[in-house]
């Protein structure tokens, strides 16, 4: 990693969220960036060094962000299930502000980059670890209608974040959706659509009103 420098790191980093959730992580240069921040080239290279490190500061910036709010949501004193909806809603908004950045890095695991998989690995795991204490909590408490908190955390996580890849994707490369068929995959990309989506996955994986 680099060297900070009197805000500028944060600057670039700023400015590289809104460009990367428009365009992707790879939808940039370095040049543009500074263009964009009004910082030369040089204090860029003197912060990050290159772009893969500044591809990693930006990911971890967002990423403790996602967390932050999570942490806001998840407390002792609420019900498991009302834990588990509020990370379900946490990790759905994140997933939504970033689709294309996030459908863009989905591409890159998919066509097998093994250093976006391993700082993947490394880096962006801690929200399935709190989701899966919330759920091994209910599991222990009765409460999961499925056999345990691992076949619970796979039936909730894809429905939450699939649709809102595709949604990047699309944003990205429009897809062929025909005729009538566009305005029904637009609402199931809306957030209205995502909090109904998510009160239905919790009310099936959990047993009654708890």
């Amino acid at each position: 990693m680099g060297r900070t420098s009197s805000g500028t790191d944060e600057k670039l980093i700023q400015t590289g969220i809104r460009l990367a959730r428009v365009r992707g992580l790879g939808g940039f240069t370095v040049r543009e960036l500074c263009a964009e921040s009004q910082v030369n080239l040089g204090m860029f290279h003197y912060c990050f060094i290159n772009k893969d490190n500044f591809d990693r500061a930006l990911l971890s910036t967002l990423y403790e962000n996602l967390m932050k709010n999570i942490r806001l949501e998840v407390s002792d004193d609420k019900s498991a299930r009302a834990n588990v909806l509020n990370i379900l809603l946490a990790i759905q908004r994140f997933v939504r502000e970033n689709r294309r950045l996030l459908s863009s890095l989905a591409g890159d695991v998919f066509s097998g980059n093994a250093k976006i998989i391993d700082f993947i690995g490394r880096n962006f795991t801690h929200h399935i670890s709190v989701l899966l204490a919330q759920l091994e909590r209910a599991e222990k408490e009765g409460q999961l209608v499925l056999k345990d908190a691992a076949n619970a955390a796979l039936v909730l996580a894809m429905p939450v974040v699939f649709p809102q890849l595709v949604a990047g994707l699309d944003e990205r490369v429009p897809l062929p959706w025909k005729g009538r068929v566009r305005p029904s995959v637009t609402a199931l990309f809306s957030d209205k659509g995502a909090a109904e989506r998510i009160q239905v996955l919790v009310g099936a994986v959990f047993k009654g009103e708890k």
